[in-house]
């Protein structure tokens, strides 16, 4: 009786304790998921101003210029690179936008880029540069004659490639077993839309928050907290396994019993003489 009574109680201790760290565990993995939310915020910043310029790298140089940003629109901000820059996403490019030109705001817009396609129509074709300037060493390939699905990201000033012409060139994707990146003169590209105002605006956010150094709020790295959930669910594994296995961990608590050994009984018993005296 008072074995059965101390497995019981071994028993109800194992399922609370099983429960308490289950509990544990769920608390932390839910404060740590509201953390990582909070750091991970994802952040537009609107194009306020003109020659807002998209960098290929956090450097004011003049060879880390991509394209002038469209006015209106925006940059999703992934992160603070440095004290000049945000690292930052336009349509499928990253690269950089300075902090001080570009406003956050707390708000995810609908149509937050200025995208679209063009055509080109010279007959020998139209090439694609790496920088805004025909030479040949710049060369990246010929846009085929009247190819006509030509990603638009934006214009810079480079060359003025014809006398008296434009000197403006469009950064853009052309996709033809492979997608390429340049620049293409301006003079010879056609259906170009003209850009309209995007009208969306939020309120701004004056210090939008990060997440740093691939940790949570909490200051733990992936790496810990891993650690510490596996460590918090062994135990649990452990307690499940000695309840279904109820035999085995009385055995090892309590002690095997000893095995009764029956004494078998005759029919009659045998008496020696001498015991009868």
């Amino acid at each position: 009786m008072k074995n059965n009574l101390l497995t019981i109680s071994i028993k109800y201790i194992l399922i609370s304790f099983s429960i308490i760290l289950l509990l544990l565990g769920y608390t932390f993995s839910s404060c740590t998921a509201k953390f990582s939310k909070a750091e991970t915020n994802t952040y537009f910043a609107k194009i306020t101003s003109d020659n807002i310029y998209f960098y290929s790298q956090p450097s004011l140089t003049e060879s880390s210029k991509l394209f002038i940003l469209p006015k209106t629109y925006f940059v999703k901000i992934l992160n603070k690179e440095n004290e000049q820059f945000y690292y930052a996403q336009y349509q499928d490019l990253f690269g950089y936008v300075k902090i001080e030109e570009v406003a956050v705001m707390n708000g995810i817009p609908s149509n937050p880029y200025a995208s679209f396609d063009f055509r080109v129509f010279l007959p020998e074709g139209l090439g694609l540069y790496s920088l805004p300037s025909v030479t040949i060493e710049n060369k990246i390939l010929d846009i085929p004659y009247l190819y006509d699905n030509i990603a638009y990201y934006g214009e810079i000033i480079g060359e003025q490639a014809i006398p008296d012409k434009s000197n403006t060139w469009y950064y853009c994707k052309y996709q033809q077993d492979g997608s390429y990146y340049g620049y293409v003169y301006s003079v010879f590209c056609d259906k170009v839309e003209t850009i309209k105002d995007n009208d969306q605006i939020f309120d701004i956010i004056d210090n939008p928050i990060f997440q740093k150094d691939n940790s949570t709020a909490s200051g733990l790295s992936d790496v810990a907290m891993a650690f510490i959930i596996i460590g918090v669910s062994i135990p649990c594994l452990i307690v499940f396994y000695l309840l279904i296995k109820p035999s085995w961990m009385k055995d090892k608590v309590l002690g095997e019993k000893p095995k009764i050994v029956k004494k078998r009984h005759g029919d009659y018993f045998e008496f020696d003489d001498n015991e009868l005296n």
